[in-house]
């Protein structure tokens, strides 16, 4: 993924949940779709540090996570709770 792809995948997954309503009136599959959409741009912006502090093992390792996001993060939500605990993200 080259930087500009990593730019367009980050402003394409913001756009993405600028769309979503408000987060109060959000569908059980909205609710889903957005934790996707927040931790696929978590995943982005950790893969977007390591290259600016040239660390490729952590480049490499969100690099991996971001494909099982992509590949499995709509269809399976336990891969979800699992990511959650890895990324340490709360939402």
């Amino acid at each position: 993924m080259t930087d500009e792809e990593l730019e367009q995948a980050l402003q394409e997954l913001q756009e993405s949940l600028d769309k979503l309503p408000d987060s109060d009136s959000l569908t059980k599959p909205e609710r889903r779709r957005r934790y996707v959409l927040l931790l696929k741009k978590e995943t982005l912006l950790r893969i977007k540090e390591a290259r600016e502090k040239n660390n490729k093992h952590d480049e490499f390792t969100n690099i991996a996570n971001y494909g099982v996001l992509t590949a499995y993060g709509d269809k399976h939500p336990i891969l979800m709770r699992l990511a959650r605990a890895k990324f340490g993200i709360n939402l």
